[in-house]
């Protein structure tokens, strides 16, 4: 009972997102909620799936809302919002394959669907995306309990007496478009949280892929770079089969710089400020909505800019593109920040004047020149990296390490790379081929220079090897005078 009631409150806790890893966890206990999964085996599609009923015995046609468990002879016309792949679900020697679309109508109200096992194959080349459908006659399952951004109670199961047929009639009501979209300037509020957001965005370029290690495995991933109106380039990580179909489907395209949306994708500050796919993520390329082609036209007419921010100036590595300085309403007090629970809390911007935390013979060290992490130069020299697996070479990388104080107290943070270049004046190279001595006196000079100024700076919480080897519990992504 206690493993249920943990199961329900995540549904509640994480919306629309959780709803789809609760369909799939009802694949395996159908006892929650005293529903009961369907025996797939048992079903088969009849061979013209969707055909139209005669007049005689034509369903009621009712809005999503209209349809529960106790309706009969409904049909409902609805517009695929989503439409996942098909994945495999297993528990034990149990496995069952199982595909999940999103429908809504013209209220807005918007219904989960999922297809079993034999009848995967049998919904091929229907519910496409963006496509309108008539729909009667599918399983009407209650949801356990509802999730937050959920205004219909009941999910549908597709089995071999619904019917689905595409719409073509003329004059059918405009649905609506279903997608919350995230705007690019409001990104810091949500990067490094179990936050998920949905963007849209003209890819610009897509970088080649690459095998890389994370946590010890190794998985193919390939960078694409997408903007909108706003200008700030941003890059989003694809990896897994996501690499593989829609990543080559937008290399495919790249000729004409596809539109995509990216539903469910987070947010992190491993790149700057970036997107990455997460394991409920759905790609959409070339959507075919009003929006899209409103984002279309306007990247004919703005081609030249995009292509000098992306190719020639890379401003989605830029923090002064992806996290400009924000008001003070947006700035957290540091006690606060030292308040939040760390499950709890993502990044945050502080402000407060500054000084050297303590002294240091040098403001550099030796780090993996793939991905960054901090690593001991004499013994890891020519060995592969443990974070990224690739090989390390010589390369240096500047820091500094900063107490800020504000009215409410102080916090130790650490600068890293071209923030901490930007703060010392000079370049992490520069100081590897220095002396200790002239390192030391670069760092006396800094630190006066340093003392008392005030800075905005937007933080985040340090990797586990900076906390150990620094003992600094935030890492500085972008920092402005104040």
């Amino acid at each position: 009972m206690l493993f249920h009631f943990f199961i329900r409150r995540w549904i509640l806790s994480f919306g629309f997102m959780a709803s789809v890893f609760y369909l799939r966890f009802l694949l395996f206990y159908p006892a929650i909620g005293g529903m009961a999964t369907a025996a797939a085996s048992t079903v088969s599609f009849v061979p013209e799936l969707g055909a139209i009923p005669s007049v005689a015995a034509a369903p009621k046609l009712l809005r999503i809302s209209n349809v529960s468990e106790s309706t009969r002879g409904w049909m409902t016309l609805v517009h695929v919002v989503e439409a996942d792949r098909v994945k495999v679900a297993s528990h034990g020697s149990i496995s069952k394959s199982f595909r999940l679309f999103r429908f809504g109508d013209s209220q807005g109200i918007k219904v989960s669907a999922i297809v079993y096992d034999d009848n995967v194959p049998c919904v091929d080349g229907l519910l496409l995306p963006f496509r309108k459908y008539y729909i009667s006659n599918a399983e009407i399952r209650r949801l356990a309990e509802l999730p937050p951004d959920c205004f219909y109670p009941f999910y549908w199961v597709i089995n071999s007496d619904t019917s689905i047929r595409e719409a073509t009639d003329v004059g059918l009501p405009v649905l609506p478009f279903y997608f919350g979209l995230r705007s690019y300037d409001s990104l810091h509020f949500v990067a490094d949280t179990n936050n998920l957001i949905n963007i849209m965005g003209v890819v610009v370029n897509s970088l080649p892929a690459r095998d890389v290690y994370v946590e010890g495995i190794l998985r193919r991933e390939r960078d694409i770079i997408i903007v909108d109106q706003g200008k700030r380039p941003i890059i989003l990580t694809l990896f897994g089969d996501y690499e593989s179909i829609e990543g080559r489907a937008i290399e495919n395209l790249m000729h004409a710089m596809p539109i995509i949306i990216a539903i469910r994708v987070r947010v992190t500050t491993k790149k700057c400020l970036s997107l990455s796919i997460h394991p409920s993520s759905i790609v959409l390329v070339c959507p075919d909505v009003l929006e899209a082609k409103l984002l279309d036209a306007w990247c004919t007419d703005n081609i030249s800019e995009l292509v000098r921010l992306v190719f020639d100036e890379r401003a989605y590595l830029d923090p002064t593109v992806l996290l400009p300085p924000v008001r003070d309403l947006t700035v957290t007090t540091i006690a606060d920040v030292l308040s939040c629970d760390p499950f709890d809390w993502g990044n945050a911007w502080i402000k407060g004047h500054v000084e050297v935390a303590w002294p240091c013979a040098r403001s550099w060290h030796m780090a993996c020149p793939h991905c960054y992490e901090l690593y001991d130069y004499a013994t890891t020299l020519g060995t592969l990296c443990l974070s990224c697996g690739l090989g390390i070479y010589a390369f240096p990388r500047a820091w500094i390490r900063l107490t800020v104080h504000d009215d409410t107290g102080y916090v130790n943070v650490i600068a890293l790379g071209a923030e901490a270049e930007r703060l010392i004046g000079v370049s992490a190279v520069y100081m590897y081929a220095s002396t200790d001595d002239e390192n030391f006196a670069l760092y006396c000079r800094v630190s006066r220079q340093i003392k008392r100024s005030k800075l905005l700076l937007y933080i985040k919480r340090s990797t586990d090897v900076i906390r150990t080897e620094t003992t600094t519990r935030y890492t500085v992504v972008a920092c402005y005078p104040a």
